[in-house]
């Protein structure tokens, strides 16, 4: 009973220490976290921007030649952003 007293009162307190964070620690985590989320909505506005460009030219086109130019290269349509996360 003892044991298992002192294993909880053991593990509670390493778990207090554990989710108190570092101020420095802390603070390059909560940089890296504003980076990526900042990121991901850089690559949410350009995919937006794709599309609404993409879906002005179909509601534009009269014709199937139109409506097949609007379409960009395949590899471009599978992976629209692929090419402009690298740059």
């Amino acid at each position: 009973m003892r044991l298992a007293k002192a294993v909880l009162g053991v593990a509670f307190l390493s778990g207090v220490v554990l989710a108190q964070p570092t101020t420095s620690k802390g603070t390059k985590s909560q940089e890296k976290f504003e980076h990526v989320k900042a990121r991901i909505l850089h690559m949410i506005d350009k995919r937006m921007d794709f599309l609404q460009k993409h879906k002005a030219c179909v509601e534009k086109a009269q014709n199937w030649k139109e409506l097949r130019a609007c379409r960009p290269h395949r590899k471009m349509w599978h992976h629209p952003m692929k090419k402009m996360e690298h740059k």
